[in-house]
């Protein structure tokens, strides 16, 4: 809003140009100066109409494309402006005031090249328009936002500001107009190279390649048509003179829990998170077909446990929770873990997805792995920026026998993910 003393001043200054300019034609007399007074003179009553037009009784709507999208697509936003008096305006700009989180660019893959200095999407221009209405009473304001981010973003402030032929009046106004706009998080194509798994007699621990070794031979049977030749069992088979395949005994996975940090411990971090978010994601939406239960845990402000075996609205819950969680400041990763990590029974896999690594986080880890519990963590983090001692910590829970899966930019910009877990 501009100044209330400013705009008083410009009032005075405008209606002394209109006594200057008539007290000159009184006393001075003649063609020329009842000229310039009669050529200035609607121009300066104009000016004191356009301080008294109430630009604040005109009616603004937003209208957005899609009100629910994915990261990394363009919406398209229409600003329409209904003037309640078709007062003349020589000129009106429109700033449409975004959101903090629609700061930067989401370039879907592409933008993990930036993973070691993520500022460096943070270009997006203003979206302002100078428009020359005149006398028309709709004025509308068409933009796109491409590669919006993800987020619940909530739009709020039009600014509108307009001016007189001469410059010597300008008045602004803020509308507000309440818009939302939910953004999911981008799906990832992802490949788990391998998991441990649990049959149902016993609880001796698997390791496999996803989509092989998916059951174990539980008998016999007569062959039928449309079995495999690879289930055959040729000794049965030459025994008793006839076809004979394997019956099997379908596997049945462990339980499994997600853990996602969402503390920061740098300012940097916020684009790692993003990573962290997407493969977390996506690690729960696959799991979900090859687990028994599977618990996901976002650490953040506060604590999400969403059990993701409780049918779709957990699903659902899922995406409202890591759409619009955020990266805050806050205590150790590793002192949050660690309370997670006593309620880890060993009939379950524990996958950490983090950005950070620390000793306090390796302790943990360590110990939960000396549970029997099966302990994976995905780490996330530059080439640039990982230091000698988190590679140190890498490389001694690898020894433990964790499994580990370092992301960097080189695995991120790729458009299909492999992951230890």
């Amino acid at each position: 809003m501009l100044n209330p003393v400013r705009t008083m001043i410009r009032l005075l200054l405008v209606i002394l140009l209109v006594a200057v300019l008539f007290s000159y034609a009184m006393f001075q007399g003649g063609f020329v100066s009842w000229f310039l007074f009669f050529s200035f003179a609607p121009l300066l009553i104009y000016s004191i109409l356009m301080m008294i037009y109430p630009i604040h009784l005109s009616k603004i709507d937003r209208h957005l494309s899609k009100k629910y999208t994915q990261a990394g697509s363009t919406v398209e936003v229409t600003l329409s402006i209904n003037r309640l008096i078709p007062f003349p305006i020589p000129y009106v700009i429109i700033e449409d005031v975004l959101p903090d989180g629609l700061s930067w660019n989401d370039t879907r893959h592409r933008k993990y090249q930036f993973l070691k200095n993520p500022d460096a999407l943070k270009h997006r221009q203003k979206t302002k328009v100078v428009k020359f209405p005149l006398f028309k009473k709709k004025i509308t304001y068409k933009y796109e936002i491409t590669s919006i981010p993800r987020g619940k973003h909530s739009f709020s402030q039009v600014k509108f500001i307009t001016g007189d032929f001469l410059g010597l009046v300008k008045k602004e106004h803020h509308f507000d107009v309440a818009t939302q706009i939910f953004v999911e998080p981008r799906e990832v194509a992802m490949r788990v190279k391998s998991e441990r798994s649990a049959f149902e007699e016993g609880e001796q621990a698997s390791y496999q390649i996803t989509a092989k070794h998916t059951n174990v031979v539980s008998g016999v049977r007569d062959y039928a048509p449309g079995d495999k030749v690879s289930w055959v069992d040729w000794k049965t088979t030459a025994r008793k003179q006839k076809l004979v395949t394997k019956e099997f005994e379908q596997e049945k996975h462990k339980d499994l829990t997600i853990v996602l940090n969402g503390l920061s411990q740098g300012e940097d971090d916020w684009l790692a998170f993003e990573a962290s978010i997407e493969v977390a994601h996506a690690l729960a939406k696959q799991s979900m077909h090859e687990h028994g239960h599977v618990s996901f845990v976002a650490l953040g402000v506060d604590r999400e446990e969403i059990n993701l075996s409780q049918g779709q609205s957990q699903i659902d819950r899922l995406v409202r929770v890591l759409s619009e969680l955020k990266l805050v400041q806050g205590e150790s990763f590793g002192q949050r873990l660690m309370r997670e990590g006593l309620f880890v029974s060993n009939d379950r896999n524990l996958v950490v997805v983090t950005h950070t690594l620390d000793q306090q986080t390796w302790k943990t880890l360590h110990q939960v792995n000396l549970q029997d519990v099966s302990v994976s963590i995905i780490f996330i983090k530059s080439k640039a920026h990982i230091s000698t001692k988190e590679n140190q910590l890498l490389d001694r829970l690898k020894h433990e026998g964790i499994q580990v899966s370092w992301l960097s930019e080189d695995q991120l910009t790729s458009k299909f993910i492999e992951v230890n877990a």
